[in-house]
């Protein structure tokens, strides 16, 4: 029951994302930025359409992942310590990322050469990362010993 509810939590935030195309109160999530674009040319993005890429890719990779956590246990392939190990450092990665970019920014290509530049954060963006913050806790083993639970 817990694989299925992790599961759930990391699918999710994929479909929350598209509240964030449509200018709703809740701001523009993570990857909000990337249907804003004026100029298609790669040259002239601004570092918040990079960071919304980069999230994009990462939903992505979370929901394949909160997928192949529904349809293993159907085709009746045991989900390991080692599966369950790389859906926390996909959360981990999705944490440390949503903290650097909020915090400091990351290097990214502007129009003037690269850039750090802070996205701004929004209530959207804090749903999706704490849903998928909620979905790694989920997979934890049991008390540290090694045991998948």
């Amino acid at each position: 029951m817990r694989l299925r509810l992790a599961a759930f939590l990391f699918i999710l935030p994929f479909f929350l994302q598209l509240l964030g195309f449509g200018k709703t109160p809740l701001g523009g999530g993570l990857c909000g930025e990337l249907f804003l674009v004026q100029n298609p040319a790669l040259a002239f993005q601004t570092p918040g359409f990079w960071y919304a890429l980069l999230f994009m890719v990462l939903l992505a990779l979370e929901l394949g992942y909160g997928l192949s956590l529904l349809l293993l246990p159907l085709l009746e392939v045991p989900v390991g310590p080692g599966w369950r190990r790389l859906g926390r450092y996909l959360v981990g990665v999705m944490g440390g990322l949503f903290l650097l970019t909020r915090t400091t920014g990351l290097p990214a290509p502007g129009p003037g050469g690269w850039v750090l530049e802070r996205a701004p954060v929004d209530l959207l963006s804090l749903v999706l990362v704490g849903f998928s913050l909620a979905g790694g806790f989920l997979l934890r083993e049991n008390g540290g010993h090694g045991a998948a639970s």
